[in-house]
């Protein structure tokens, strides 16, 4: 009797570890046979029979990706020709452009299940596979670009939009006559007008103070509010695990607001890739993770890196430069030196705490204090407690705002602010905003697609600015930015320490 209790027992036990392996497990590349086209455009990927695993370039000069608003007229006419080149082959050949637009709209609409977890669909956004899945798009989009014109020292340019000398359009886009334009960009956004990321300035027509805003949003979303890399990147997205959508402060700001203010084409996931400025965006949105790495002392051995092998080891499916359908891990891009290419230095003006300022709070201290959960509707306080418990030199104060529902067709966002109850003083924290998704798959119902995530915010530097202290209660200003009406709902705010 002991002995078939104890042999059950070991059966149980070995079943929980069965099923935890299968609920927490790196992302499958998606099986290519099995796409269930979007509504919105047909982006299924051109397969292949044969897959190969990912090997690293062997080591020579490093590819340099140029600031757009730097590059030369020689440099221009090349990327521009690289470019025309890919838009004139067959569109049934995996190298032409359109079927590399389709490669984001394939992995960012939900059109493929996993493979090694079938009831679950693949979306790169809103975790921490955004910004290691837009390297590895970049890696391939940018040796097939080199392969088309015979020179395997091409890079991307970089839309240098974090510095105020790069942050309108760069002019090799505005041509007519070339490869790099689109004409659906917004007509009032186009040189010399500058992008505005900054919500608290909007409709003020001084540059400089234009700037000083959109600076204040940099430092907050890269230094201040994303001392780790979960911070920074985004949380898990495992196959078979249950956690909610929890973006990074990277992909929160200022990602999607040029998505939007750059123009149509742009300002949709189907059709972003459409706009070959697409790919400079994100080549600075990669080079936002290079920086990053340099400014705290980050890198990647250290304890602000994530080491969890469900993430180093998701993978995705690209076609490369020859022609291969090509099975790539994110363990394998972590280091740009090895895919053999690294950033234009250029100055980082966001990069220290003189990027924002405490500003008096004193215009939102009539806004009404709410219980939650609520709709923003408009703006709106919550009071909460800091944790009583001192806080160990490597733990992080971070700010949840947890429950945030809406409806993923509609552009939604809000700024978070926060002060305390003895204080005038209020502090930008850190956004919120989702690019609205156009699509639906042919399978999912049409009444509207209500989506669900959280939003985690570093607050160690603005307690301290703040002068806050431990147990004190929090003052946490929500303000839609877009979407106001649109029902964004807020269930829970917190405040937690993390390691």
């Amino acid at each position: 009797m002991h002995i078939k209790l104890s042999i059950l027992i070991s059966i149980i036990i070995c079943l929980i570890y069965i099923v935890s392996d299968v609920v927490a497990m790196p992302i499958g590349a998606p099986d290519l046979s099995k796409c269930q086209p979007s509504l919105a455009a047909n982006c299924c990927l051109i397969n292949s029979r044969s897959i190969v695993d990912f090997k690293l370039p062997s080591t020579g000069a490093l590819r340099v990706r140029p600031a757009a608003h730097l590059v030369t007229k020689e440099y221009i006419l090349k990327y521009a020709n690289a470019t025309r080149l890919m838009r004139s082959l067959p569109l049934n050949h995996p190298w032409n452009f359109m079927q590399q637009a389709n490669v984001h709209c394939a992995y960012c609409e939900g059109i493929y299940n996993l493979s090694n977890f079938p009831n679950m669909t693949l979306e790169v956004h809103s975790s921490w596979l955004f910004i290691p899945f837009h390297r590895m798009y970049l890696y391939f989009h940018e040796k097939i670009l080199g392969k088309l014109i015979g020179d395997e020292s091409f890079a991307l340019p970089f839309w240098n939009w974090d510095s105020p000398e790069g942050m309108g359009i760069p002019t090799m886009y505005t041509d007519p006559n070339s490869s790099l334009f689109d004409n659906t960009r917004a007509q009032n956004h186009q040189p010399p007008n500058i992008l505005n990321y900054g919500s608290t300035n909007e409709g003020n027509n001084n540059i400089s103070s234009q700037i000083e805003a959109n600076l204040e949003v940099m430092y907050r979303q890269m230094v201040s509010s994303a001392k780790t890399a979960e911070l920074l990147l985004g949380g898990p997205y495992r196959a078979g695990g249950d956690e909610p959508w929890s973006p990074g402060t990277v992909e929160m700001a200022p990602h999607p607001y040029v998505h939007m203010w750059t123009g149509i084409d742009m300002s949709s996931f189907v059709t972003a890739g459409w706009d070959p400025i697409f790919y400079s965006h994100h080549s600075n949105v990669d080079r936002m993770w290079e920086v990053w790495k340099t400014l705290l002392g980050n890198n990647s051995t250290g304890v602000n890196y994530i080491n969890d092998t469900d993430w180093l080891d998701s993978s995705f499916l690209f076609w490369d430069e020859n022609l291969q359908l090509v099975r790539i891990k994110i363990r394998d891009v972590l280091d740009t030196t090895k895919l053999g290419y690294v950033y234009q230095q250029v100055p980082i003006p966001w990069s220290n705490k003189t990027a924002a300022k405490l500003r008096d709070g004193e215009e939102m201290s009539s806004l009404r204090l709410v219980e939650l959960p609520v709709v923003l509707d408009s703006a709106v306080k919550i009071n909460v407690e800091l944790p009583k418990m001192k806080m160990k030199m490597n733990m992080e104060e971070v700010l949840v705002v947890d429950g945030i529902e809406f409806d993923a067709r509609m552009h939604v966002g809000f700024d978070v602010f926060v002060g305390g109850l003895r204080t005038s003083k209020i502090g930008f924290a850190g956004r919120f905003e989702h690019l609205a998704v156009k699509k639906w798959r042919k399978d999912v119902a049409m009444g509207g697609l209500l989506m669900k995530k959280r939003l985690v915010l570093g607050l160690k530097d603005l307690v301290k600015e703040l002068k806050l202290e431990r147990g004190e209660l929090l003052v946490v200003t929500l303000m839609p930015s877009h979407g106001t009406g649109m029902l964004i709902k807020v269930g829970s705010v917190r405040v937690d320490l993390s390691s």
